[in-house]
């Protein structure tokens, strides 16, 4: 099992697995399956292999760890355009 720190909008480490942060990130970014896998530049199919069971027969893979700093950063860059998003309305509120 793959375990990973995980840090949070709330600046708290979450430990997961690496089948729970690709469901997790996939959830936060909106996206399915194979919006996914080309937002992240991955083959559909090994995309499908990191999200399965670590006891699924043989066929689970791990993720190198470049995909996790990519994804990361994709997290954490969508994060901020939210930021972003949501101060644009205040000031369109204020004028």
């Amino acid at each position: 099992m793959i375990l990973i720190g995980y840090v949070t909008n709330t600046n708290m480490t979450t430990t997961m697995t690496q089948q729970e942060f690709l469901r997790d990130a996939k959830a936060k970014l909106g996206l399915t399956w194979p919006e996914f896998a080309k937002r992240i530049g991955a083959p559909e199919t090994t995309l499908k292999k990191w999200a399965l069971p670590d006891d699924a027969e043989k066929n689970a893979r791990e993720m190198p760890s470049t995909m996790w700093v990519l994804l990361r950063e994709i997290l954490a860059h969508e994060a901020l355009k939210g930021k972003h998003e949501r101060l644009l309305k205040k000031v369109e509120k204020i004028t």
